[in-house]
């Protein structure tokens, strides 16, 4: 913009609209159908391979969450009273540095996200079932619900 005021250039090299230069490639979302999601975890829970992990599938579901949000979930974060989930940050991982707590993109990633019975259940059967009493903290963060197997 000063280039253009101090006549260095004549013309604004970026006044044009990017969409008329570039085609809009994006897929739209497809939302599953209640039988479709019935299916799929109908589907993990008689798997052999997927069984295991049958309450994460149906928190995700249930809840809408990012998988960097559900991976970066902490006991903290969960308000079993109220039944909300509260998100505040997210679990990333980068090649160099490793996992890493990022705060959400837009102020609006920051949001309580309710529990559903379903969701309550499953919450509460991981807690259950945890095995890890290692201590994994993360740039403040600790008490993660999901480890992987190197915890």
């Amino acid at each position: 913009y000063i280039a253009i005021q101090d006549d260095c250039v004549r013309k604004n090299p970026f006044d044009f609209q990017l969409k008329a230069v570039l085609d809009d490639d994006t897929v739209p979302k497809t939302v599953l159908t209640e039988e479709q999601e019935e299916k799929l975890l109908a589907f993990a829970k008689a798997d052999k391979t997927y069984s295991k992990n049958y309450d994460e599938i149906l928190i995700l579901l249930k809840t809408g969450l990012r998988i960097s949000e559900f991976g970066g979930l902490t006991l903290p974060d969960l308000d079993f009273e109220n039944r909300l989930v509260n998100i505040d940050h997210q679990l990333l991982r980068d090649t160099e540095i490793g996992y890493y707590i990022e705060t959400p993109k837009t102020k609006s990633g920051e949001r309580q996200v309710p529990m559903v019975e379903e969701a309550y259940q499953a919450f509460k059967r991981v807690l259950a079932n945890r095995k890890s009493d290692k201590r994994v903290e993360i740039d403040g963060y600790s008490d993660f619900l999901f480890l992987n197997r190197k915890n």
